[in-house]
């Protein structure tokens, strides 16, 4: 009988670190597809010439991967998140089959914008481990995803570069279409199919609609007011974003099982989340811009090694190896073991001890990629904690939602970030030759913005680390156990959705 339970255990075993293995391949592909393009770009001018509208291949990827996954969580809670994780994969290869047969800049466009629906792929995996690796193991599988999308955008940059060097941009495309394919056959033969909760019927469509326009609204104001677009379009884009924000908010409050719940918000380990990637993506990544410019700067303007594009990558991606490798998986374990809100200490404090290296000593050979590391560690080490903080609070149910809805915050500072980024970097400029490098003061102005945002972190890592001591522990562990009463400050359940003044779904 022994022998039976360890051959069963062993059994159980090689199916999790399948099913872990099948979910990071997925998520990887979701971050090649994100990334891919942004190395192409001097390719993609040069063939459409046209920069503001070869940027959109970017934008509409960010508007529909944004949309998705606001949406896409709910949909597989409800409908099964193998059925919706699949989906997303194919719809990835839909759109590279778009561009590699139209390869027109509409195709481009097009096909990228197809490809956005792979932004709900990281959600549903997080749901999906939690759902059949149970909350002890869950974490350090959360940690393992959450470092596989700072590897994947790392491994995506080095291959489309060496594809685009030999076979042009086009080939990135072959490779994606079959990358996600071959992750949709696996997703389908390897994860077991999740339970229903619900029908059609209860998933919030007007809700999941709003909250999509407003995020486009918000995206498209951004990308024109880069584009330099008069006052009155962006402002009338973001008025109309208010305005549909507070049909919004009013309909979310009101509904007994809405899209995104707002309600979720007075628990505050979940407040903190979303708060801290929000600082995160929109003060500390939207910086690395600013890396890759200062590395490739010629030395004579004060600031930069004068790199080429691929010493650059590997400056940038070694430490992103090593961030999603080493400190993701380490940072899971610090909070299995002590909360997630001490990982999120040590991820906060290395990005700080990284900024201010910048800040300090940028302009030497050494201090420019040592800060640049440590900075990139850093964020390998929030990537694990502040997942694994947020879903602690959220009911199992609501994984793939929750998660999505965190993966939507990231998009928005991803979006606001570069746009602050280049402003600073834009602020003053040196000229070598015919070409304009911005000037050692700017990018100490961008090194400034990560210090600024690296603080907020730490505070924001102590608050957690207060809330999470004020909640009770699991019996013979360390975790703390879900939303309480009185970390919601209130009697009811807003995560559930059971509110006196609710609209019946």
């Amino acid at each position: 009988m022994d022998r039976d339970v360890r051959t069963t255990t062993r059994r159980a075993g090689a199916g999790s670190v399948m099913l872990i293995a099948v979910l990071m391949l997925a998520e990887t592909n979701h971050a090649f597809e994100q990334n891919m393009v942004s190395i192409a770009l001097p390719h993609l001018y040069a063939d459409f010439g046209d920069p503001v509208a070869v940027g959109w291949s970017i934008t509409g990827y960010a508007l529909v991967a944004a949309a998705t996954a606001a949406t896409a969580g709910r949909l597989g809670d409800v409908l099964g998140r193998r059925m919706v994780l699949a989906g997303s994969l194919l719809l990835g290869t839909v759109g590279s089959f778009v561009v590699v047969f139209w390869p027109t800049l509409a195709g481009l466009i097009t096909g990228r914008a197809i490809q956005g629906f792979t932004g709900a792929i990281l959600g549903l995996a997080f749901g999906i481990a939690r759902e059949r690796m149970g909350e002890a193991r869950a974490g350090q599988a959360i940690s393992l995803l959450a470092g596989t999308a700072l590897v994947g955008g790392t491994l995506g940059q080095l291959i489309a570069g060496t594809m685009l060097d030999r076979w042009g941009w086009h080939s990135m495309f072959y490779f994606s279409a079959a990358l996600a394919l071959i992750s949709t056959i696996l997703a389908v033969v390897v994860v077991p199919p999740s339970p229903r909760r619900g029908t059609l019927r209860d998933v919030d469509f007007l809700g999941g609609t709003l909250f999509a326009v407003i995020i486009t609204l918000l995206l498209l104001a951004f990308t024109v007011a880069r584009a330099g677009a008069a006052g009155r379009v962006v402002g009338s884009l973001l008025a109309a974003a208010v305005v549909i924000g507070a049909l919004f908010t009013s309909w979310s409050l009101r509904h007994r099982n809405p899209a995104i719940d707002l309600r979720a918000f007075r628990v505050k380990r979940v407040a903190i989340a979303h708060a801290a990637m929000l600082v995160a993506s929109l003060g500390v990544m939207s910086t690395f811009v600013s890396f890759s410019v200062a590395l490739q700067t010629p030395s004579v303007v004060g600031i930069g090694l004068g790199a080429t594009a691929l010493v650059t990558s590997l400056f940038m991606g070694i430490p992103s190896l090593i961030g999603g490798g080493v400190f993701s998986p380490l940072s899971g374990r610090l909070a299995r073991r002590y909360g997630a809100g001490v990982s999120m200490l040590l991820g906060a404090s290395i990005v700080a001890v990284g900024s201010v290296t910048l800040l300090l000593t940028s302009r030497t050979s050494i201090g420019l990629p040592v800060g640049i590391a440590f900075t990139i560690f850093g964020v390998g080490a929030l990537y694990a904690a502040i997942p694994v903080l947020l879903l602690r609070a959220t009911p199992e149910e609501r994984t793939s939602e929750a998660g999505n809805l965190n993966q939507v915050v990231k998009a928005v500072g991803l979006a606001v970030g570069p746009i602050l980024v280049s402003a600073l970097l834009a602020t003053n400029v040196v000229q070598v030759g015919q070409r304009p490098f911005p000037a050692p003061n700017a990018h100490s102005a961008v090194f400034m913005l990560s210090t600024v945002a690296a603080a907020l972190l730490i505070v924001l890592s102590l608050v957690a680390i207060r809330v999470e001591r004020g909640i009770p522990r699991r019996e013979g562990g360390t975790a703390p156990d879900p939303v309480t009463d009185t970390e919601r400050g209130t009697t009811a359940n807003p995560v559930s959705g059971t509110n006196p003044g609710a609209v019946p779904a």
